[in-house]
């Protein structure tokens, strides 16, 4: 830094309210001013002109010096207190000891005294009120009182020298010089608080910025977490529901009483209003659309129905091509909602196929008069797979079932067919012993006949 900037910042930390950083430089700067153009001219007048007042002026300089080693120091807070009330009583002190009773205030010095009624405003902020108060009332006071102090101090000295020539002149010049330093300190306080504002504005206008931004950001965010919310609510939607169906599927219930209940469980979970479930059957290579089970249709009594795909309509194509159907313009011949009150069509019809291991194991057939969301499709999809695995396994174990018994049949015949053999073989043994026995028998009848005849032919 240098010498002019460490005088001019003399005692500035950053550790000081804003209002008292602002009053540094304006304050050093009024003590330069009255050191240089005030107390350090008048001093050398007075010494050539009048000796016995050069105390006042060189009194005034040491205050100033004063209060700029107080600043150094860190005493500014208090400092410009002198600051404000001691030039302008020295100013006041000496302009009465060189105006005679009953004679004006010389203009010079007067102007300069009221040069020095402005300080206050320079080197106090306005949020000071005490201090700016106490100080205008005293330079009120010492203005105003002029002609009260004037009878204080007398002396011989002679004033002309200030009153006419070329040292009024040069005096009012100084006086004039010390206004214009008061106001250009005014005008930089001034500046100073514009600057100030505008940057004020201007960190304003960024945190105003920033905090839209902010402020978008965040809504983006909550809307971010909304959705993220919103699709964890349908993920439990959905896995709930399946845990439901599962636990129907787990039951140990007949299958007819199964197809009940998963197609009353969908209908109430998706909040639908019909229903139609159906199986397909594999008969011999041929494959029929069977209705297994429905709600709210009117064609209960047509359980166990059975249709040919390539004449099932749209049950047919869904099963044909493997992908669900979603319909939101439906004729009004093709279904119709019944509730006591009336017949009404749909708004939305599904025919979702129950495949797993791209096998198709049957339909679901569901109309609702509201349409349905994505989430609920894919609901409907999930739940097919699981429903499908249980006709596939449902499907198997009754074959598996129907061979074991077939093969259960078989081992009883098997079983019979060895018994009869057994039995066929006892006999067969029996007639052979028996044989063997008449045998035995004949040969000895024999022997015993050889050996009559030969007894009779001796």
């Amino acid at each position: 830094m240098s010498t002019k900037n460490r005088f001019l910042y003399a005692g500035y930390q950053e550790e000081m309210p804003t209002y008292l950083k602002r009053k540094v430089f304006p304050t050093n700067l009024i003590v330069l001013l009255l050191l240089c153009g005030i107390s350090i001219p008048f001093s050398i007048i007075s010494i050539i002109y009048f000796p016995s007042l050069a105390i006042y002026p060189a009194s005034g300089g040491l205050v100033c010096v004063g209060v700029m080693i107080a600043n150094f120091n860190g005493g500014i807070y208090y400092s410009r207190v002198l600051l404000a009330i001691f030039p302008i009583t020295l100013g006041a002190i000496y302009n009465a000891y060189l105006t005679n009773e009953g004679d004006q205030p010389l203009p010079a010095l007067y102007l300069i005294e009221l040069s020095f009624t402005m300080i206050p405003f320079v080197i106090f902020d306005l949020s000071e009120k005490f201090w700016l108060f106490i100080i205008s009332i005293l330079c009120a006071a010492i203005i105003l009182t002029f002609p009260l102090t004037n009878d204080w101090f007398q002396s011989s000295e002679n004033s002309m020298v200030l009153r006419k020539g070329w040292l009024a002149s040069l005096t009012i010049g100084l006086a004039i010089i010390s206004s214009i330093g008061c106001i250009l300190g005014l005008a930089l306080l001034n500046k100073e608080s514009e600057l100030e504002s505008e940057s004020l504005i201007k960190a304003m206008d960024e945190k105003a910025k920033i905090l839209e931004l902010s402020e978008i950001e965040l809504k983006e965010n909550i809307k971010k977490i909304e959705a993220a919310q919103l699709e964890e609510q349908k993920r439990n939607w959905a896995t709930e529901g399946i845990a439901q169906i599962s636990d129907i599927l787990r039951s140990n219930l007949e299958s007819q009483d199964i197809y009940d209940k998963i197609t009353s469980a969908i209908v109430r979970y998706i909040k639908a209003n019909q229903a139609g479930f159906y199986v397909i059957d594999r008969n011999d290579d041929k494959e029929n659309i069977r209705l297994a089970a429905c709600y709210a249709y009117e064609r209960k009594k047509h359980i166990n129905q059975e249709f040919i795909p390539n004449e099932a309509g749209l049950l047919g194509q869904a099963y044909l091509e493997g992908e669900y159907i979603y319909l939101t313009d439906i004729p009004q011949s093709y279904v119709q909602i019944t509730s006591g009150l009336g017949q009404s069509t749909p708004t939305c019809l599904i025919i979702m196929p129950l495949k797993v291991n791209d096998i198709i194991e049957g339909i679901f057939e569901l109309a609702s008069f509201r349409a349905l969301e994505q989430y609920e499709i894919a609901f409907l999809m999930k739940v097919g797979e699981s429903v499908a695995s249980f006709i596939q396994t449902n499907r198997i174990n009754e074959r598996t079932s129907l061979l074991l018994n077939e093969t259960r049949n078989l081992a009883e015949e098997m079983r019979a067919q060895e018994e009869e053999l057994r039995q066929n073989l006892e006999e067969m043994t029996s007639t052979h012993e028996e044989n063997n026995r008449k045998e035995a028998q004949y040969i000895r009848r024999i022997q015993e006949l050889e050996k009559s005849l030969a007894m009779a032919s001796n």
